[in-house]
């Protein structure tokens, strides 16, 4: 009896430990779902309350979307302020607009998370030029009441060509350096078509 008692306890004790164990298993953590930029973040910003964001509805709010072209630049350039407003509710454009309490749990997770696009990237080919591939970019990217052409310098070309040392900056590091107004993040299809008109002389 006091055999079986003992071994019982032992089981017992083993089935603890392994249990406790995966508690620390950093395989199990990493595997861990991660919140999706597309799946999870893109989908609240281009419906419910942020309708002045999309489909032109706001002329001096940053477009999120038009229609079926989604902007996701637009979005990744402004995760720390997202990430400001699911904190505290504070919407730069002001009015009473806020998060759900369950998409704030996503922005801020997002963003701990890297704040990063799980688009897959793109390959850039052919002529980068100014006009038809960086413009375009910066028009729906950088430009709003709050940022470039609002309360930051408007940009164009001769301003972007002075600048070349701090776009390789921001561009080669996705956005984590080199951008004055502090950390933002961009994706790879952005990075890589600055990179490689930077590359090709910055045609204009």
């Amino acid at each position: 009896m006091k055999k079986r008692i003992i071994t019982a306890a032992m089981v017992t004790s083993m089935m603890v430990y392994l249990l406790s164990s995966c508690y620390r298993n950093k395989e199990d953590i990493l595997a861990l779902p991660k919140v999706s930029f597309r799946g999870d973040v893109v989908p609240i910003v281009t419906a419910g309350g942020c309708g002045c964001h999309n489909n032109g509805i706001g002329t001096r709010a940053v477009q999120f979307s038009h229609y079926d072209t989604v902007f996701y630049d637009a979005i990744l350039a402004r995760a720390f302020v997202m990430d400001t407003m699911a904190r505290f509710d504070r919407h730069p454009g002001g009015g009473v607009i806020s998060f759900t309490d369950f998409q704030k749990k996503i922005i801020t997770k997002w963003v701990q998370e890297g704040a990063k696009d799980d688009g897959g990237g793109c390959t850039v080919t052919g002529t980068i030029k100014y006009s038809t591939n960086i413009f375009p970019i910066y028009s729906t990217t950088c430009k709003g009441s709050t940022c470039h052409g609002g309360l930051a310098v408007t940009l164009d070309y001769n301003k972007m060509v002075a600048k070349k040392s701090v776009l390789q900056a921001m561009m080669n590091s996705g956005g984590n350096n080199g951008h004055p107004g502090g950390t933002i993040s961009l994706s790879s299809c952005t990075s890589n078509t600055f990179l490689e008109w930077i590359a090709q002389g910055q045609p204009q």
